[in-house]
């Protein structure tokens, strides 16, 4: 009786614990994408047009803190100017705001003259 129980149980967990799993990231996800199209949206309002600036977002887990990244050619800095305390208000809850500066040419290559 038990053990019947026992194998029940285990075969529930197998089926239903990658469906509920599965559940959980895709709704950390559509939560990403979310605050992703708002801060890509604060941003093109800023800029009043579509502009260099690239945003990504991590949903916040229970361990962590959500982040949001902005990401943009290092000489072009100027273009979170207007934009980067527009998004700073607009910024959910439990969400970190990381500004990256990229680089024109990747790390270890050179530009041909």
């Amino acid at each position: 009786m038990v053990e019947g129980a026992m194998v029940i149980a285990l075969v529930a967990v197998l089926i239903f614990g990658p469906i509920a799993w599965r559940v959980v990231l895709d709704r950390r996800e559509r939560q990403a994408l979310a605050v992703t199209a708002d801060i890509r949206h604060v941003i093109n309002h800023a800029r009043e047009g579509e502009s260099f600036v690239t945003v990504h977002a991590e949903a916040a887990t229970m361990w962590r803190p959500g982040r949001v990244v902005l990401s943009v050619p290092a000489d072009w800095q100027w273009l979170l100017d207007r934009a980067w305390v527009d998004v700073l208000t607009h910024l959910p809850r439990r969400y970190e705001l990381v500004v990256q500066l990229r680089s024109a040419v990747p790390d270890g290559e050179t530009v041909a003259a």
